[in-house]
Parts: structure tokens; sequence; C-alpha cells
């Protein structure tokens, strides 16, 4: 949505959301789900039996394709491979083992001018952006025409959905990004239905103890064969159903989003559920993807994107040695990501899956940025910040320090476009999100001090959670105002 639709969906009833949400559901339906998605998911389907000789002999061909249009169609590339004195040529005979040829792609100067890899003609008429969900206040802006959309969802059919014994037309549950209420005091229900896509979206930013019987009430009524979503968000509102004693439906297969699923998360949800969680770890970008099997390990897909697990010095990590996600996409062939730094890190793995899929590798390991969960006044508990900063102008990076539970410190590094407007805009973000009844204070600072490995935490938390107690909560829950 824009600004203004979403300023007239804060400010309409819930009705009127309703009608919206599902007018939106339309248009997103018949974008994502298409002749490409239909083609392209049947097509990874059979890739994944092929042995590893015949996959990457495929990889190498999606590889050597995307290099030469990078460097035909890209200026950028054109520009950068020439510097390494990369000819074209040589691209024409290009294999895996020339990557390392190639220059790395970084975040900084790509959130700078997101255009520049861009293809001339993609750039003459640029399809839909999207924001990642970065920690600064100018996040990356990633375009997709329909048939990337399409092709992104259809490998996840193929390998998300399908190896978790469900399928995306099902019906699903989502705790999302995206801000489905208007303020954190808004009354209930707490979520919208969007009947095209069969698709309960559930607010992330009200999963309280006295809301939580409403979350419930919406599970058991639309009975969601899948439930999907940010990960954290999903353990938040399990952890809060197991402690005041809830009952609640049970889904087919519960696949968690964006971060990672540590085991005490994954024991709360298949405990609280009943049911199998999977783990996927992709990025708005597309061109990375891991999903978990069936067997319980985190496959890579080169066939979508292919992934260097690489040390500090840039040579391959060793197995069992942390290195750092790089990634060439292969899906959008409008903005070319080649050998682009992620910032995240993985352990990659020798040992093969008892599944059978060779040709797919397997992470040992993939390690997250960790953050703090902030603990609202009234008990919700929320881990995803990102939006307080995003689409911000003046503000390099930010950091969320939560002191007391109604008490924040937020530090901005500021950039040239500041302003002081811009410290009552986080403070009016932040009351969005977790009441009014907070304290903000905004600072400027020169410099975010960083952890060992080099980043800062975007929120830290110094209050300790209290487990929920189920008469309180019920004693304090809202009637239903749909």
């Amino acid at each position: 949505m824009g600004k203004w639709t979403d300023k007239l969906y804060a400010a309409s009833p819930v009705w009127l959301q309703q009608l919206g949400i599902n007018a939106y559901g339309w248009y997103w339906s018949r974008r994502r789900l298409g002749p490409v998605f239909e083609a392209t998911w049947r097509a990874y389907v059979e890739r994944e039996s092929w042995p590893p000789e015949r996959m990457q002999e495929f990889v190498e061909q999606q590889l050597r394709a995307q290099v030469q249009r990078a460097y035909r169609e890209v200026p950028y590339y054109r520009d950068a491979f020439r510097r390494q004195g990369v000819t074209e040529e040589q691209l024409e005979r290009f294999a895996l083992s020339d990557l390392p040829k190639l220059p790395f792609l970084e975040k900084a100067g790509l959130r700078a001018n997101p255009e520049m890899i861009l293809t001339e003609r993609a750039a003459r008429k640029p399809p839909a952006a999207f924001a990642t969900s970065g920690t600064t206040g100018t996040p990356l802006r990633v375009y997709w025409d329909s048939a990337v959309h399409q092709h992104n969802l259809a490998v996840r059919e193929a390998r998300s959905y399908r190896w978790a014994g469900v399928s995306i037309r099902d019906p699903r549950s989502m705790i999302g990004g995206r801000p489905i209420m208007p303020q954190a005091d808004s009354r209930p229900p707490f979520w919208r239905y969007n009947w095209w896509e069969k698709q309960l979206y559930l607010s992330a930013i009200h999963v309280s103890p006295k809301n939580v019987p409403n979350y419930v009430d919406a599970l058991n009524r639309f009975l969601p064969v899948t439930m999907t979503g940010y990960a954290a968000g999903q353990f938040f509102l399990a952890r809060l159903i197991q402690e005041l004693g809830l009952a609640v439906h049970s889904p087919k297969a519960i696949i968690t989003e964006s971060e990672r699923l540590e085991p005490n998360m994954r024991r709360v949800l298949e405990t609280v559920y009943k049911t199998r969680a999977f783990e996927e770890y992709g990025n708005v970008e597309n061109c990375v993807l891991a999903t978990e099997c069936e067997r319980g390990r985190l496959h890579l897909h080169p066939d979508f994107g292919y992934v260097e697990v690489l040390a500090p010095d840039g040579l391959p990590a060793q197995p069992g040695q942390t290195g750092e996600i790089v990634v060439t996409g292969f899906a959008n062939v409008n903005q070319i990501f080649i050998r682009y730094r992620t910032g995240d890190l993985a352990i990659a793995s020798q040992e093969k899956c008892p599944c059978g899929r060779d040709a797919l590798p397997v992470l040992e390991d993939l390690l997250g940025r960790q953050e703090d969960t902030v603990i609202g006044p009234d008990g919700r508990e929320i881990a995803c910040f990102h939006r307080v900063f995003q689409n911000l102008p003046g503000v390099a990076e930010g950091q969320i320090i939560q002191e007391a539970q109604q008490s924040f410190l937020v530090h901005i590094v500021p950039d040239s476009k500041y302003v002081e407007t811009v410290n009552l805009e986080i403070q009016k973000r932040m009351a969005a999100r977790l009441g009014a009844a907070i304290n903000v204070e905004v600072r400027t600072t020169h410099a975010i001090p960083r952890e060992p490995n080099g980043k800062f935490r975007m929120v830290i938390s110094r209050v300790a959670r209290k487990p929920a107690s189920r008469l309180e909560a019920l004693a304090k829950s809202p009637p239903d105002g749909y």
C-alpha cells in the first residue's frame, strides 16, 4: 500500500478495512499465482531429485546467463567487471569456479542507489518496489515484476510448503511485519481475513496476555491448515497460549520465517499446536532460500540462487567454520544481484541428508542477527522494530534500548537530511507499537557501539519477562469489537 492508502486504512472502521484487504488480496492473488507459478514450482520439484553433477551443470548455465545479462544490460556491472579485468569473452565460458574473479556487491552503496543494478530496460519502467527489513533509515528497495513474484512463491511451494505436507493454496494464518492495526491501543479484533487467499492475518504488535483470547478465537474460527510468519511472533503467541491454558486449533504444519527458529521456540510451538514446525530462511532480495526437509535438515537451493559461505579473508569457509552468506540470484532478471553480501552468517555442512536430496546442500547452522525482545507495559512482546526507522529521512542508523518497562532510549546516527522533527516521528512510531504510556528519549550520536562481529544490536532490553497469569489476563481481556 502507498502512504495515502495506509492513512485511509488506519482511519477506516473494521468492516471497511476488511473490504480493502479483500480488494488488495484479489490483486495480489492474481499477481502471485499465475502461469509462471504453475510451471516453475513443478520444475523445482523435478530438479530436487537430480544427482549433484546434473544440478551443478544446470546452476552453471543459470550463472553464465545471469553474468552475461548483467554485463550487457547493466552499466554498473559492465564497468565493475571491466575494472576486475573480466571480459565479455570470458563470461561466455564462465563457471562456478570463476565467481571469485567478480567483485562483491555491498549493501551500503546499494541502499543509496538500488536502481544501479537494474537492467537498462527495467530502469526505464521499474517494476513494483519492496523494502527490505533493514535496521537503518534507508532500507534497500527491491524491484519485482509479476514473473519474479510468481517464481519466488513457486520455489517456496515446491521446497517449503510441499516439504511440510501443505500447499500455499491451503488456508493459512500469518504473523508478519505489516501493521494491520493502526495503534497499539486499538480494540479487537486483532486480525483481518483475506478471503481471496484464505489468509488470516494476525497482528504482530498486539500479542499480550489480555489480547490472546481474541487470537485463539480467530484461529479456532478460521482453522488454518498452515501457520506462517515471523518465528518470534509465532513463538510469543504460542507461549502465552500455553501459559494461559487455552485450547487452540492444531494446524497441519507451522512454517517460520524471518528469524532463526531456536530450539526452545520449536518446542513450544510444537507442544502448543500439536504439529511439526519447519524453518525457512530467505530474503526480500529474492536471491537465496533455505528450507527444512522432513528429516530436519536445512537445505539450500542452488538452482534458485547460488550461495557462497565465505570466511573473513574472502575464501570459502571450511566445514564447521562460520562464514558470511554471499549470494548470486537467478530468479530476478530485472534487478540483478551478483556476489551480494547479505551480512548473515552460516556454517556449511558436508554431510548428506538422509532425505536423499543430495543436489541440495545442507547448512549445519544459520546464525541470524540476535536482538532482544521488548516487553510492553501490558506484557506484549515485540522483537521486530525495523519499521521505526524505515523510510525515515535523516537517520543513517538507529538503536532502541529499553531501560524499564515504560522507558526507552533511542540512539540515532543522523545524516545530512536530519532535522529535529525526526525525533517526534520516532516517538510517534514507538507509541503506535507499545502505547501512549511509554516514555521515549531520542539522542543523536556519532556512532553506535559494535559487537565483536562488527555489527550492532538494533534492540537491547533490560527488562525481564514474567509469565502470564491466566486469571489476570482473562479479567482484562477486551470484548471482540468485530
